[in-house]
């Protein structure tokens, strides 16, 4: 069997303030419409590693299309007893992109703390 990845949309999310997953945290899928408005896909909570229990998006729901990611950044920090100032500094982390195509792997991680993030294209 070769190391190619299904085709589909994955995320996972480290918590590099405490150094592990980040567990709990919400993440709203949008596909961003030709006028720019946003429609609301999905929404999922990050299990024990960090990662959705299921594709954000299945191969069969694959298409050429921009969307957006929205994490939950602040409510999964206050419920981690992270003490954030009012108001935090990031409240959520939207991140656009788009699939060129539909037929390939597309992951999506982030790594956050309450000051900084990052987010690239993972295999």
């Amino acid at each position: 069997m070769s190391g190619a990845r299904v085709p589909g949309l994955t995320t996972h999310v480290l918590d590099t303030a405490r150094g592990r997953p980040a567990a709990g945290l919400r993440i709203d899928l949008s596909v961003v419409e030709p006028d720019g408005r946003t429609r609301l896909l999905r929404s999922v909570t990050t299990n024990a590693e960090g990662r959705s229990d299921a594709p954000l998006l299945a191969a069969n729901e694959m298409t050429v299309a921009r969307y957006e990611l929205v994490f939950h950044v602040a409510a999964y920090f206050r419920a981690a007893g992270i003490t954030l100032t009012d108001p935090p500094f990031y409240e959520q982390v939207p991140v656009r992109f788009a699939i060129a195509e539909p037929g390939s792997h597309y992951h999506v991680p982030l790594l956050v703390s309450p000051y900084g993030y990052v987010t690239y294209r993972g295999s």
